[in-house]
């Protein structure tokens, strides 16, 4: 099992005017660090209008810039959304990355759980499935193909060519961004890897893997290749102490779930509950009904002390880690740079994980 790293490039208020500049320069530092450190990926986020909570807007741009202090470190996208970014456009500047990077670039792509940032740019629910379908078809056929045409419901491309072409063949990998039992099954069908959330802990995620695998027995793969592999998120904070993480996890944690809240009631303010379409109402019941109910029966401390995040000493995050590997996961990218942390907190939890946890797992 491999471990990467997560970023959504959270920025807490209160802001300075540097706070954007400081956050992202702090976060190209820790990449840097963290490939030395033997970490295998890294993965940004792709989002609009989710102040605080994500203010990586631009990954392609960010990973570019990344891609020249760095030279072995996967780079990638997490994930780009075709409703609000039409396929030729993501499969050009994905290709660019990918010559920049020499080589080095994963694409995920979904169709964005969040109305909230849908709604700017005009997208209506009904179509974001439908949508994501077409540019999975369309992207391999850019970077692939000379010139060609594509006639879709949502999409329609006449005879063109798309450059650049990317470095990888026959073309980077492509993941699906999941959350349920149905979009794991369906990007092992598609033949794509599978981007997700550690949220159930390992038995419910041993069920979803298991749905993957099942899929991708008989793939039909959108591609040319078949990315049989599956990657979870989850937040992490690792000190000497395992007391002092604990504390100062708490903090962190209090901070990330009060922004969950505020989040959850957000993306879906101006959508009409009866008018949530049926394949979105997981999401829909997820944030608004299911879990607001639920989020302040127990203490961020306490949470950490059960063991739901991978916050403590250098063997309690090995230990977190090792949980997972019974589900047939294939790697862990953690978020390391949660909300109010400081960068030198991050960098301790690099260094930590670099010498205790990496060599543990790749062993």
């Amino acid at each position: 099992m491999q471990i990467g790293m997560f970023y959504q490039i959270q920025v807490p208020k209160p802001w300075t005017p540097s706070s954007d500049y400081d956050r992202h320069w702090e976060m190209m530092d820790q990449v840097v660090f963290a490939e030395e450190q033997g970490f295998e990926s890294v993965w940004l986020a792709d989002h609009q209008f989710r102040t605080e909570w994500s203010h990586s807007s631009a990954p392609d741009v960010t990973l570019a810039a990344i891609s020249q202090r760095t030279s072995r470190i996967r780079l990638g996208i997490a994930v780009a959304v075709p409703p609000v970014q039409h396929p030729l456009h993501i499969a050009a500047r994905t290709a660019t990355l990918d010559i920049l990077s020499k080589g080095r670039v994963d694409l995920g792509v979904g169709r964005s759980g969040y109305p909230y940032q849908m709604a700017a740019f005009g997208v209506d629910l009904e179509n974001a499935t439908g949508m994501v379908d077409e540019a999975l078809e369309i992207i391999p056929r850019a970077w692939g193909e000379g010139e060609f045409s594509y006639q879709g419901k949502y999409f329609q491309i006449p005879t063109r060519e798309v450059h650049p072409k990317p470095v990888q063949t026959p073309h980077p990998p492509i993941w699906l961004g999941c959350s349920r039992e149905e979009t794991f099954r369906k990007a092992g069908e598609l033949g794509l890897g599978c981007l997700a959330m550690s949220s159930g802990g390992p038995d419910r995620l041993t069920q979803l893997i298991d749905a993957y695998r099942e899929g991708i027995q008989n793939a039909k793969p959108v591609g040319k290749v078949i990315k049989d592999r599956v990657s979870i998120s989850t937040l992490a904070i690792c000190a000497e102490s395992r007391k002092k993480a604990q504390e100062r996890g708490a903090k962190i944690l209090d901070w990330y779930r009060s922004q969950q809240d505020l989040r959850h009631g957000r993306v879906w303010q101006e959508q009409d509950p009866a008018n949530v379409p049926s394949d979105y109402q997981w999401h829909y019941q997820r944030s608004v009904v299911t879990e607001s109910s639920k989020r302040d029966e127990i203490s961020s401390l306490d949470l950490i002390k059960e063991g739901r995040y991978c916050i403590g000493d250098p063997d309690d995050c090995l230990r977190y880690m090792e949980q997972y590997a019974p589900t047939g996961v294939d790697e862990i990218m953690p978020l390391f740079q949660i909300g109010p942390i400081a960068n030198e907190e991050v960098m301790e939890t690099l260094r930590l994980f670099g010498k205790h946890v990496i060599p543990h797992l790749a062993g």
